[in-house]
């Protein structure tokens, strides 16, 4: 049976709504590792961004067969650094150590904030995004994408002995 553009479009377009709202709804939980309390990305998000990629990738595949012109070279090119660059934005997980905050990205470097080096936690989103700032000129974001944001707010106060600005 032949795809349908047609038909494949409204379908992408509920099934992106659906991911994008629902992983707001979803809490998620922190868990406790050896190094610490680990902050991860929410399933409903990584489980998203790993069946669009590919996805993504398969759509291009399918118009550039379909269609009776060739893709030209630099389409293909932007497409994947498209791709590349949603891969980067990924949020890396947060991880909460005795000494420090530690955040691990899959294609960044990481970041690391001592507790006694935090200047200020920020709560933006009504709070289920948080950004802690270190005097080293490092930023270490909990986004609304992680799991947990009331644990990790308190554990940051806890941790800090700072409060939490709105």
């Amino acid at each position: 049976m032949p795809l349908d553009p047609r038909i494949l479009r409204p379908v992408a377009v509920g099934l992106a709504l659906v991911l994008l709202y629902g992983s707001r709804l979803t809490k998620g939980s922190v868990s406790e590792t050896t190094d610490g309390l680990v902050f991860r990305v929410k399933p409903l998000f990584a489980w998203s961004r790993a069946i669009a990629l590919p996805a993504y990738i398969l759509f291009f595949l399918y118009l550039a067969t379909t269609q009776k012109q060739q893709v030209q070279w630099w389409m293909a090119l932007l497409f994947l650094a498209a791709i590349a660059l949603g891969l980067m934005q990924m949020p890396g997980t947060i991880t909460l150590t005795p000494v420090d905050i530690k955040q691990r990205f899959w294609f960044q470097p990481s970041k690391t904030i001592r507790y006694n080096e935090v200047i200020t936690i920020q709560a933006m989103q009504g709070s289920r995004m948080t950004r802690v700032v270190g005097d080293n000129r490092v930023t270490i974001t909990h986004s609304s994408n992680h799991c947990a944001a009331t644990e990790f707010q308190q554990e940051m106060e806890r941790r800090t002995g700072k409060r939490i600005l709105a």
